[in-house]
């Protein structure tokens, strides 16, 4: 074989033959005496199979049973040493995901052989890169759950179609989109009944609520709020009820409905659901009841949990704002406001402009500041039109 054949090759340029492949093989086997290539051609059914069992696990929500066979398999050299390699690196990454390791750090190898994969695994794929996007709130999650969802719409798994749908609702309502969410809810529930995934359907009814209470439909929201609250135990655990206090808690504290949501914030918290979105709903309703000190116990007690993950970050620099407000410290609160609405353009699903809004208002009300009032009151205007 010449030398630029064999660099095409390489490159992905040229197709090998199967007697080349083959020696190929031979010849590494014979300069490392623990390498060897399986060449049982089922060994590619086999792995297909696998990855095809791991999307029903993950739309039933019982991935965690499917960690022995993974691991067995995943054991086996011969399996990555085989026909079946690209479909190995996918249960590898499949592993990770399932047990809340890092996987994305896979995902470039497996997206650069994309062509390898057949439609089933590339679905799989594509959702997962979805995943990893949601996870570090990138808007282009959507992109890829929309390319997953047309790579699986033949494919015949009972609930995949409406576990994509299922993460695409929750995509649009990471990134404040409620109204695109909103006409998913019929088919992938259509979908999930089918397949007689009920656990799945009672996170879609959870994530309904939350869509209705980005709409303002807060009647509809609060009465699947209180529906899940008294069916969970039927089918789910105390961290799903748990989930549920805190949106019923940010519901009620959206209606202005003070008392009612630090209840259900510390009834969330006694479930040891420590949500960062909490301690927003118990500092600032505090502040609305006149009760300073409360909302300041609050919030040293949410900074002594010293939280590294990106969104409490960005509630604790929102409840520094509130800090600095109660506390009487004018120039850091102005600075602090204004620095954390511009860093909110990245951060709506915090829902908290409105609150920073109404405490630059309050602020500005108080120093009788009628050129700054009105600059925040403009602010706000052009905020709500958009």
């Amino acid at each position: 074989m010449s030398v630029s054949t064999y660099s095409k090759m390489e490159q992905g340029k040229k197709t090998i033959r199967d007697e080349d492949f083959e020696a190929v093989v031979r010849f590494y086997e014979g300069r490392k005496e623990d390498y060897s290539f399986c060449f049982d051609e089922e060994k590619k059914e086999k792995a297909n199979a696998l990855i095809r069992q791991c999307i029903v696990s993950f739309v039933y929500r019982n991935q965690k049973e499917m960690l022995p066979e993974l691991e067995n398999y995943l054991s086996d050299s011969t399996n990555l040493h085989s026909f079946a390699f690209f479909e190995t690196k996918l249960l590898e990454m499949i592993y990770e995901y399932f047990t809340d390791l890092s996987f994305q750090e896979r995902l470039p190898f497996l997206l650069e052989h994309m062509d390898l994969f057949n439609q089933t695994s590339q679905s799989m794929i594509y959702d997962l890169y979805g995943l990893s996007k949601l996870r570090t709130y990138d808007e282009t999650a959507i992109e890829c759950f929309q390319t997953a969802k047309s790579l699986s719409v033949l494919l015949n798994i009972p609930g995949w179609l409406g576990l994509i749908d299922y993460h695409l609702i929750i995509t649009y309502l990471r990134f404040m989109k409620p109204e695109k969410a909103f006409p998913l809810f019929e088919e992938c529930g259509r979908e999930f009944q089918n397949a007689g995934a009920h656990r799945r359907l009672l996170n879609l009814r959870f994530n309904q609520a939350q869509c209705f209470l980005k709409l303002g439909l807060f009647e509809e929201s609060d009465a699947i709020h209180l529906n899940l609250i008294e069916t969970y135990n039927q089918v789910d655990t105390e961290r799903f009820v748990a989930m549920i206090y805190v949106n019923f808690s940010w519901s009620k504290l959206l209606q202005k409905q003070y008392n009612e949501a630090i209840q259900f914030a510390k009834k969330a918290i006694q479930l040891n659901y420590n949500f960062s979105d909490l301690y927003i709903t118990l500092a600032y309703s505090n502040y609305q009841l006149g009760q300073p000190e409360d909302a300041l116990d609050a919030i040293a007690a949410f900074r002594r949990q010293n939280r590294k993950d990106p969104r409490s970050k960005m509630v604790l620099k929102f409840l520094e704002v509130l800090e600095n407000f109660l506390l009487g410290r004018k120039k850091t609160f102005e600075r602090l406001a204004s620095q954390l609405l511009l860093q909110l353009e990245k951060w709506r699903d915090l829902e908290v402009d409105l609150f920073v809004y109404q405490m630059l208002i309050d602020h500005y009300t108080g120093m009788e500041d009628e050129h700054s009032l009105c600059v925040v009151q403009a602010k706000l205007i052009d905020f709500l039109m958009h």
